[in-house]
């Protein structure tokens, strides 16, 4: 939780209190907000564990912080973003899935900031295989995903630069070899405004574009130098990053070649999966000469 997130916040503890099963303890990070937000109705009903800041952490060190100590309390870790909305059924269903699974991703629906369904879905779909799609694109959020405490644990921690925390971890899964299931019903509902990271919901702007782009630059480069990946994977990796690290050239070598590129991408609809933004395959005529 962080400033700014208390207009949402209602939402997401009533969809937490809606749930079908009540056999979960939460645990929340607190970046530089007091724990005096969470009502006292959610602590008299279920224990709940408050991971506060220090005056040295960053969102990714508190977020690392917190992930460990997790990995070392549970044995099952359910992420959900407090500005989105859980459906009733999303700890029962992350709970099954993790029987066969040692990460356990589910669809999203998006909603804007009012809340009100986009009728928009978000993420694989049928005929996709996860662990063709992890290295180019993300589907497995600090929302929509579940995991085994020993898998987050062999994942952990994510480089004190990284920017898609949980595109980093889900790669370096995938990477060891571990079992990642996405269950296409939808279990969330993404809440699409003006401050998310990875943004999916035309119209994008050029400034936009190029620091999506150099997220994603950064990401790969961050997997190529920090992570032990069999040669295999690694080659698809490489692939994967000299074709953005192509497309961030070329966009920052030419204004009229990434207008040209935005503006396409805004006659497409909402994505279905994170920084599909970035170098879009359906676009590379536009980018790529």
């Amino acid at each position: 939780m962080y400033p700014g997130v208390e207009r949402y916040l209602a939402d997401w503890l009533n969809s937490v209190f809606l749930q079908d099963t009540h056999d979960f303890e939460i645990c929340i990070g607190l970046d530089n907000i007091s724990k005096d937000i969470v009502p006292n109705s959610v602590i008299d009903k279920f224990s709940v564990r408050f991971i506060e800041a220090d005056n040295v952490d960053t969102p990714l060190s508190l977020r690392n912080r917190a992930m460990e100590m997790m990995t070392v309390q549970y044995e099952f870790i359910i992420f959900a973003d407090c500005d989105d909305i859980l459906e009733s059924t999303r700890i029962t269903s992350a709970l099954i899935g993790l029987k066969n699974a040692d990460i356990h991703g589910c669809a999203l629906g998006l909603v804007n900031d009012k809340g009100e369904d986009l009728k928009v879905y978000f993420g694989l779909t049928e005929d996709e295989d996860p662990n063709k799609v992890l290295p180019h694109y993300n589907f497995l959020g600090l929302s929509n995903s579940a995991w085994r405490a020993r898998a987050l644990k062999a994942c952990l921690p994510a480089p004190p630069d990284c920017i898609a925390m949980d595109w980093f971890l889900a790669t370096s899964a995938w990477c060891q070899g571990l079992r990642i299931f996405f269950d296409r019903k939808v279990e969330m509902r993404y809440r699409q405004y003006g401050v998310n990271t990875a943004c999916v919901v035309p119209p994008f702007t050029p400034d936009q574009i190029i620091k999506a782009t150099s997220i994603v630059c950064d990401h790969y480069r961050l997997l190529i130098e920090k992570l032990l990946i069999p040669p295999d994977k690694r080659a698809i990796l490489e692939d994967a990053a000299s074709r953005v690290n192509q497309f961030k050239a070329k966009i920052i070598s030419c204004r009229n070649r990434l207008e040209t590129y935005v503006m396409a991408l805004n006659q497409m609809p909402a994505h279905r999966l994170w920084w599909l933004t970035v170098a879009h395959p359906n676009l590379e005529d536009l980018w790529n000469y």
